[in-house]
């Protein structure tokens, strides 16, 4: 059983040496500060978040498209729905 033994204490050698090895990896030299804890911050639910932004371009699309169809269905346009004079310019002639 003297090689088994052997073998088995170059297994457990080698275990240590790889985990020595991959402390030294990831530690700091000495005098190095360790770099600040960064907070997890949880994205917000209201304002520039891909849901609000996503729900307004739906209302704005639903708008521009009730808008041409209020103008296709009266024959006027919006200024002229709302009773703004509009196409005859300034009046001007030369």
């Amino acid at each position: 059983m003297g090689v088994v033994d052997d073998v088995m204490q170059a297994i457990e050698q080698n275990k240590k040496d790889v985990s020595r090895r991959e402390r030294m990896k990831y530690a700091s030299p000495p005098g190095v500060p360790q770099p600040p804890i960064v907070p997890v911050i949880e994205p917000g639910k209201f304002g520039f978040v891909d849901n609000a932004e996503t729900m307004n371009s739906r209302a704005s699309m639903i708008g521009w498209w009730s808008l041409l169809l209020v103008e296709l269905v009266a024959g006027k346009g919006l200024l002229e729905l709302l009773g703004f004079t509009v196409g005859k310019g300034i009046n001007f002639t030369f």
